[in-house]
């Protein structure tokens, strides 16, 4: 009796002890974390965390991320041995050396990011496949809960424990909105099975990294966002400038262009004739230098990666909401079921849907509706921005460059941001137009061809 006694009180003494170590850690992982500035240093802590002696104590981790245009989930990087041998060099190494965790996590920044490390190489060779319906998918990242895994209860993920060699693992999530991912950890030396407070402090820390990559992806879209503003003004000046210099020399010489014509039309020495048809060669081949300058667009190789549409759409809508609401501009976006998914460059494309309602907003002075509907066939997506205001006539566009539509005004829209935004979409293999509405309003269209569409039936 005495010696149940002796033993329940060391259990109860260990899991006391375990416990407030945990809770150390949770307290240590919390203060590195508002430290974090890269996804790199993230990964790191958030590995040290789960592997090291000092936090959970799991054989291995690994980082997955799921691709944009498929329900694919991939390694990204990892932390552990591969196999028994290189887990006793390390183990044995730790318990000499007693590195802090703080020495921890800089020494797993650099091995995390080092290409050439086996876990590595082991990490990005791993992936899973489970779609948004599945009972794996509803556990993980609808009710945000640890998935054990076992071999002989989850037979569709055999490929997954025959890489690992392990008999089981978990799935913590990771979920922000803008991405989808998992922690994925095992015993492979140890063979220690799971415990609870494991799986308890291993949602704590999923949960507390879910913040922490939210955080670290709005910062740099807050950075990304000026900087498209700013280039986005950029071209603005430079669309009024070239305007200017466009008009003012482009029309002296359509005047003398003009003239020699006329004149060659009379009677003039045979001397004067051969200097006139000069002058109109030149006239004319000035004017499409001019031409030609107007409409130039530095060439560049596009870096076109799978992005969702509408969130192209909504990171550039953003931006000018609080404008829209201050000139009591209506806006509404009607969506299609799903979420295509595109093959483009996003910097460039968002930057297209900047300059689009930049112009829209120069446009619609006060009050007015902007409209953004898709409308898909078997051809591919329709974009329609429609701005409607009843200050919109057609003759605001007179001016604008022929090659878009047949009106523009230089005061109300940037001929240059709409011509680099036509430029753009046909350089992506997509069509751009504006049409006039009768209606008072202007309609930009956008089209993205079949095969510029990554998930096909399923947008």
């Amino acid at each position: 009796m005495i010696n149940s006694n002796y033993m329940f009180k060391s259990l109860f003494c260990e899991k006391e002890c375990r416990l407030e170590h945990l809770l150390e850690l949770s307290l240590k992982f919390v203060t590195k974390l508002l430290q974090t500035e890269e996804e790199e240093d993230l990964w790191a802590l958030v590995l040290v965390a789960i592997t090291s002696a000092q936090g959970l104590k799991f054989n291995r981790a690994f980082i997955f991320k799921k691709e944009e245009a498929r329900d694919v989930f991939r390694g990204v990087t990892g932390l552990g041995p591969l196999s028994f041998e290189e887990a006793h060099q390390i183990w044995s190494q730790l318990e000499v050396e007693k590195p802090s965790f703080e020495e921890l996590i800089a020494r797993a920044r650099q091995e995390i990011t080092n290409e050439n490390r086996p876990i590595v190489k082991f990490a990005k060779e791993l992936s899973i496949s489970f779609c948004e319906n599945s009972s794996s998918w509803q556990k993980v990242f609808n009710e945000q809960k640890v998935l054990h895994l076992k071999r002989d209860e989850h037979p569709e993920f055999r490929y997954l424990f025959e890489k690992l060699e392990v008999n089981e693992c978990a799935l913590a999530p990771i979920k922000t909105p803008m991405t989808y991912g998992f922690i994925l950890v095992d015993n492979f030396v140890t063979k220690k099975s799971f415990s609870a407070m494991e799986f308890y402090f291993l949602e704590t820390i999923s949960a507390l990294t879910s913040i922490a990559l939210q955080r670290l992806w709005s910062y740099k879209e807050l950075l990304r966002q000026k900087h498209l503003l700013l280039e986005a003004e950029r071209i603005s000046v430079i669309g009024e400038l070239s305007s200017k210099i466009f008009h003012e020399i482009r029309n002296p010489v359509s005047a003398l262009g003009g003239l020699s014509k006329v004149l060659l039309k009379k009677e003039v020495p045979e001397g004067i004739e051969n200097y006139l048809k000069t002058m109109v060669r030149e006239a004319e081949r000035l004017e499409n230098v001019l031409k030609d300058l107007f409409q130039f667009m530095p060439s560049f190789e596009l870096k076109k990666e799978p992005v969702r549409l509408y969130r192209l759409l909504q990171s550039a809508l953003v931006l000018f909401l609080g404008v829209f609401k201050e000139k009591g501009i209506h806006v509404s976006f009607e969506c299609l079921d799903g979420d295509p998914i595109v093959n483009v460059d996003p910097k460039e494309m968002q930057l297209v849907f900047i300059n689009i309602l930049k112009n829209i907003l120069e446009t619609l002075k006060e009050g007015g509706s902007l409209q953004i509907i898709t409308d898909k066939d078997q051809e591919g997506i329709k974009l329609k921005i429609i701005a409607q205001n009843s200050q919109i006539k057609q003759k605001t566009f007179h001016k604008f460059p022929s090659q878009i539509t047949k009106g523009f005004s230089e005061k109300s829209v940037s001929g240059l941001g709409l011509s680099l935004a036509k430029r753009m979409i046909e350089l992506h293999g997509g069509r751009f137009s504006v049409e006039y509405l009768e209606s008072s309003g202007m309609e930009i269209i956008i089209f993205f061809p079949k095969k510029m569409i990554m998930n096909g039936e399923d947008a």
